[in-house]
């Protein structure tokens, strides 16, 4: 069975997130729910957007089901504003990132995206970043409020795509946060996390990361540390 690469994006294939995608947030909060909010002060690193949607709603008093009700349309309406505003992200991708994807593909790995971004964002962010066409499926943000429920989510994808049940020891997550190692264990999927995001190798190692890398760069020897994980 091939292996499955799982790849975050913000911190891991792209320099941290976007002013734009954050910005998306204070647009839903005002035009869908009506309230001058924000994520500021919020440690977003790691979260999905369902989580970061509901939690300054619920520091203003507001109920999960008056969340939940209007959580479609506040989700279209950040795809919106991202889809208008974001400008391009060539610049923003990370060293070794393209030669690592063209590697892992040319040794047969099946390569998905997992993602805390609500599904429009994450392939506006890939195709902005030159990167669309590197991913055969995805997990992604609008599909649960924890990450660690977004690894069962791309392993059913993952076996659509090979045709056959993808095991979790033939699995490696690829982050950069002890959220998206967390999330790993949590299934006994493979973690390497790259320290390429707002913590350091000894916060990733300490998280229980299988493999810890100070960046994705140089690419050959990331791709052996990968696939290394699932031999």
């Amino acid at each position: 069975m091939a292996a499955v690469v799982l790849f975050d994006i913000d911190g891991t294939l792209i320099g941290l997130g976007t002013d734009v995608h954050r910005a998306a947030f204070a647009h839903a909060f005002r035009e869908v729910y009506g309230v001058e909010a924000s994520l500021d002060g919020i440690r977003a690193a790691g979260r999905t957007d369902t989580w970061l949607l509901f939690e300054p709603l619920r520091e203003l008093g507001m109920t999960d089901r008056e969340i939940a009700a209007r959580l479609r349309e506040a989700f279209a309406a950040m795809c919106s504003y991202v889809d208008v505003h974001l400008g391009d992200l060539q610049d923003r991708v990370l060293p070794g990132v393209r030669e690592l994807l063209k590697e892992l593909d040319a040794r047969g790995a099946v390569v998905g995206l997992l993602t805390g971004n609500l599904e429009a964002i994450a392939l506006a962010k890939m195709r902005k970043a030159g990167l669309d066409g590197c991913f055969e499926f995805g997990a992604f943000g609008e599909e649960s409020a924890t990450r660690s429920e977004l690894v069962l989510v791309a392993l059913r994808k993952a076996s659509l795509v090979v045709g056959e049940a993808v095991l979790p020891g033939r699995t490696v997550v690829v982050g950069d946060t002890p959220l998206d190692v967390e999330a790993a264990q949590v299934h006994g999927v493979r973690s390497c996390a790259v320290a390429s995001g707002p913590f350091d190798e000894i916060e990733l190692r300490e998280a229980g990361a299988d493999v810890v890398l100070a960046s994705l760069e140089p690419w050959d020897e990331s791709a052996d540390a990968i696939l290394g994980l699932v031999p």
